[in-house]
């Protein structure tokens, strides 16, 4: 039985230090050759975002300011904040809201995001103002989407002309 196992065994031996020395690329390359220099930086094509306003409106710079912040909140819920407070917003601003990135639908996608994690930092835990979860879940959340300009702040008081 071990001699049926001979055969197959060597010829993928055979064949896998045979690939080794095959053409890796289409520029017909080989492992031996030399790898090809990176390309200069005036030749790298500069990555930027298709700004989704027009110019940097107040309301503009409050709203991706929100979503900054909730971005980082929502790392810090996770846990996969390692950076000193404030930094990731800071960089967030810098990389996504200067060049005009961030839209109200990406931002109402991060409140999402960030009702997942804080739901579960929060699932199970008294929700107390001194606490680490001083709110709901969905006053959260509720929040966050107040602050991108999707949703309005709740009404304390119905208006008078609502029947009761």
């Amino acid at each position: 039985m071990a001699r049926g196992w001979a055969i197959p065994t060597l010829a993928l031996v055979a064949f896998a230090g045979a690939a080794c020395d095959l053409n890796i690329d289409f520029d017909k390359r080989r492992l031996a050759d030399q790898p090809p220099q990176p390309a200069s930086p005036e030749e790298m094509p500069v990555r930027m975002c298709t700004p989704v306003a027009p110019e940097a409106t107040p309301e503009y710079e409050a709203m991706c300011r929100h979503y900054c912040d909730e971005l980082e909140a929502t790392l810090t819920y996770a846990g996969k904040n390692q950076e000193p407070t404030g930094a990731v917003s800071q960089s967030c601003w810098e990389l996504r809201c200067a060049p005009r990135c961030v839209s109200q639908e990406t931002c109402g996608q991060q409140c999402h995001a960030l009702g997942v994690a804080y739901q579960a930092l929060c699932s199970g835990v008294e929700v107390a103002p001194d606490t680490m979860c001083p709110v709901t879940i969905d006053a959260r959340v509720e929040a966050c989407l107040v602050g991108c300009g999707l949703a309005g702040p709740a009404p304390e008081e119905p208006p008078p002309d609502v029947a009761r």
